[in-house]
């Protein structure tokens, strides 16, 4: 019976370990899985940072547009055209998560097909604080 008991607590911390590391994420709202963007043609990406258990300090963003097929490289590795890199500071819109839109354009060009929208997030987390690098992808097509 103990060791049951001992097992079913480690499996309760283990998963408030986990949900603790994914309410530190991120969500792409826009565009979702499967848009087509046109080249040349402004598109917004909406970012929203769900509220966090422990504070982050922000350090910064890169948005990237990576020719691919499935499965695609991890943007940390390879990102692509790069679209933005800069601060990340969403902010509270009414009621709901807090997010940031930014603007940016597939270069005119570039090989038609499908895409991955890579984002990377730069952060430090804690009371040391620790430095996190998060990376997040939507596939996409590009006209």
């Amino acid at each position: 019976m103990n060791l049951l008991k001992s097992f079913v607590l480690l499996a309760l911390a283990s998963t408030s370990l986990i949900a603790g590391a994914e309410a530190q994420g991120i969500i792409i709202n826009q565009p979702t899985a499967g848009t087509t963007l046109s080249q040349g043609v402004p598109f917004t990406v909406q970012i929203s940072r769900p509220g966090n258990i422990e504070f982050a300090y922000e350090v910064g963003l890169a948005i990237g547009a990576l020719a691919c097929t499935s499965p695609c490289p991890d943007p940390e590795s390879q990102i692509g055209d790069v679209l933005y890199t800069g601060p990340f500071d969403p902010e509270f819109h009414g009621p709901g998560e807090q997010y940031q839109n930014f603007t940016v354009t597939i270069p005119e060009g570039v090989q038609t097909g499908s895409y991955q929208l890579g984002i990377l997030r730069f952060y430090l987390i804690g009371a040391g604080p620790s430095a996190t690098l998060n990376e997040y992808t939507v596939p996409v097509s590009v006209e």
